[in-house]
Order: structure tokens, then sequence, then C-alpha cells
């Protein structure tokens, strides 16, 4: 017999997380994308204070749901009219965009039965300093150092790219 490794809690977080998730992708308008990516982060730090893990929880709040956030919204605000552009062409390829997502889900829903199938029913403590600052700095920067700048450099190179598609033809 299988004993679930998730709390009630944490089931409702994830459930809220997911509900969330599909709610940025099936609206339409870019506000309540942004609402539902809020709701989505909201959802997954209660899911690291769930894990013990607040510092990231804080951060996750902080960084993400404060100041990349509002960076979203004010980008939506200001270029609304590359948004309607986009939004045509999205309409124009919609299938094409829907058998990917749908294909994209499936891919990542069997790598997770995969590895839970994979996990242990047994509780295991966790180590001294989990989610503590320290140790969440230890890890980007000595263990995982080239990669967490791999991912800082996509990101300025996406706001590289959402800035040349807003600009104005002059």
């Amino acid at each position: 017999m299988m004993t679930s490794l998730a709390s009630p809690e944490q089931w409702i977080f994830g459930i809220l997380l997911l509900i969330s998730s599909f709610g940025i992708l099936l609206t339409s308008k870019p506000i309540q994308a942004s609402l539902c990516f809020l709701l989505a982060l909201l959802s997954l730090a209660a899911l690291y204070v769930e894990l013990s893990a607040q510092f990231i929880a804080t951060m996750q709040v902080l960084i993400y749901a404060g100041a990349i956030l509002v960076i979203f919204i004010f980008v939506i605000v200001l270029f609304q009219d590359a948004h309607n552009q986009i939004h045509q062409f999205v309409a124009q390829s919609k299938s094409s965009i829907s058998i990917l997502a749908i294909a994209a889900f499936l891919l990542a829903f069997g790598f997770l039965s995969y590895y839970l199938s994979e996990l242990s029913t047994s509780t295991k403590s966790l180590p001294e300093g989990f989610g503590t600052a320290h140790s969440l700095g230890y890890l980007l920067y000595v263990n995982f150092f080239f990669p967490f700048e791999a991912v800082i450099l996509i990101f300025l190179i996406a706001v590289v790219g959402a800035l040349y598609i807003g600009r104005k033809e002059r």
C-alpha cells in the first residue's frame, strides 16, 4: 500500500498552482494572465513554506511576485500594440501551439511520474540549514555557478528581446 508523501495543505496549494498555471495559458488578456501568474507564484511560495524552505519562499514573494511581476505589468501596459500583433499571430497558429502544449505537458507528466515513482515512502530528516540563505547561496554560487549565470543571461536576452519587439518604428 502506498502512502501519500504530501500533506493536505500541499495538495491544496499544488492544485491551486496547477489551476493558476492553466489560467496563465488559457486567458487571452495579459493583465488577467499576470494575476494568474501572481496566484501561481504565491501558491509556489506556500509550497516552499510547507517544505520548510522559508527563505526561498520569502525570496519567491519578494523577487518574483513583487519585482518581476511589476516589470511584466509595466511592459504589458507600455507595449500594448505589440501584444495585439502577437495575439493575432497566436490566433492564426492556435492549433499547432495547442498540439505543442499538450505534447510538452505529457512529456513533463511522464518525467514527473517517473521521478515520483522512484521516491521512497520513508521519511528522512532535512539536513541542517536546509532552506536558509547560507545553504542556498552555497548551492548557487559554488555547486551551480555556471547554470545560475546562464539563467541570468537568458533572462537578460528575454528582456532585450521584449524591448526590441515592443519598440515603435520612428
